[in-house]
């Protein structure tokens, strides 16, 4: 099998060892890596060079091409440029409940930033090649006290913008005109015992650029707002609901919605929940099973960590389809669970997805395109 171990950018890690039953490597400068002999379905494990103590654990694999995204490294994008220009027309960029954004967006790139001075200036990172171009897409929309949306007040768009890593780019100038509206409303269904804490809404083009241009916090079922119905945008509204004490909370979205569309369905599932051990459980081990109630169609992440961690602090995150686990007895590998220390224990449920094999592919986590999230919070002390 050959396989890539990746950050959330796509791109490659190099020096990741990786272990499968007795069989390891190392991954090159491309993040790539080769193991023959590998028989499906297989446990994978990708260990952080030192000085780091963390490991990422995938369950029964089948695939003999995956592309692993290595949840225990945050990623740097390689490339980044300057953009700037000026704006004009619209309303005052000072104007009192009035937001100005500027995006810039490439296939797979998507950067924003909120001004208030022309010319307008910042950085736009992005992993790869060193010269790209897109689309800079310019935005002004308004708001009450809840900042709930309300109109928009102007837009503008320059096509074919080149950036070249390290370089600037000062003549995106951008003219915003007005702007038409047509509503779209959401019915929204929460798990029993949470309530709503978050409702949001994102402009989306078809060139990968967004907005975010609505982020209140009431909790009502019904939710009507306005968006674009002249510029090419469609509205994602994405919705979080929690119970009272934090230990679950779920946010679900309905993407794409066209003006004008009343009545869509949002419906929040209820959040995976961990079964065993139970909150506050002493004695855990690697021969301890983990066990959860599951979200349909969706692919689970166990991430643990030390309650209040110090550099000898393993953490671990265990991605699969299934519903249990173990923890790894990774000693060999520097990574032996210590005992009698407290751990943090959060359980991600993201969907949908047709199983492990399926998250292999996309290599994206959390993806804003899919449709659902749980967490779930609980805590154990080891052996």
């Amino acid at each position: 099998m050959t396989g890539r171990v990746q950050d959330q950018y796509g791109q490659g890690l190099s020096n990741r060892k990786v272990l499968i039953g007795s069989r390891s490597t190392t991954t090159d400068v491309n993040g790539q890596f080769t193991l023959t002999g590998i028989a499906t379905p297989y446990d994978l494990v990708i260990v952080e060079p030192a000085p780091r103590k963390a490991a990422t654990i995938y369950l029964q694999l089948t695939r003999t091409d995956p592309k692993l995204l290595n949840l225990a490294s945050q990623g740097t994008p390689a490339q980044s440029a300057t953009l700037g220009g000026n704006i004009s027309g619209g309303v005052p960029l000072s104007t009192a409940g009035t937001v100005t954004a500027v995006t810039w967006a490439s296939p797979g790139v998507s950067s924003t930033s909120y001004v208030n001075a022309t010319p307008y200036s910042f950085i736009v990172p992005w992993a790869a090649p060193a010269t790209i171009t897109g689309t800079v897409h310019g935005l002004q929309f308004s708001f009450d006290q809840n900042f709930t949306v309300t109109g928009y007040p102007g837009y503008g768009v320059k096509t074919g913008v080149s950036l070249t890593s390290g370089g600037s780019v000062t003549d995106a100038d951008l003219q915003l005109t007005p702007v038409t509206t047509g509503n779209i409303s959401t019915n929204i269904g929460t798990p029993a015992g949470h309530e709503i804490i978050e409702r949001d809404v994102f402009l989306t083009f078809d060139d990968g650029a967004f907005f975010q241009v609505s982020q209140d916090a009431l909790d009502a079922g019904t939710f009507q707002v306005p968006i674009p119905s002249n510029i090419g945008a469609k509205a994602n509204v994405l919705v979080g609901a929690a119970t009272s004490d934090g230990t679950s909370a779920s946010y679900a979205q309905v993407a794409a919605l066209s003006p004008g569309t009343l009545g869509a369905v949002l419906t929040l599932p209820s959040p995976a929940r961990v079964t065993a051990p139970s909150a506050g459980a002493t004695g855990v081990d690697t021969n301890t099973d983990l066990v959860w109630t599951p979200v349909s169609g969706a692919n689970h992440a166990l991430f643990i960590s030390a309650t209040a961690p110090t550099p000898d602090d393993p953490g671990y995150a265990i991605v699969t389809g299934g519903t249990h686990a173990r923890i790894p007895d990774l000693s060999a590998q520097g990574l032996g669970l210590p005992s009698g220390r407290p751990y943090d224990v959060v359980l991600v449920a993201t969907g949908p997805y047709a199983g492990v094999d399926a998250y292999t592919e996309t290599t994206v986590y959390p993806l804003s395109a899919l449709g659902f999230q749980t967490l779930f919070f609980s805590r154990f002390t080891t052996r």
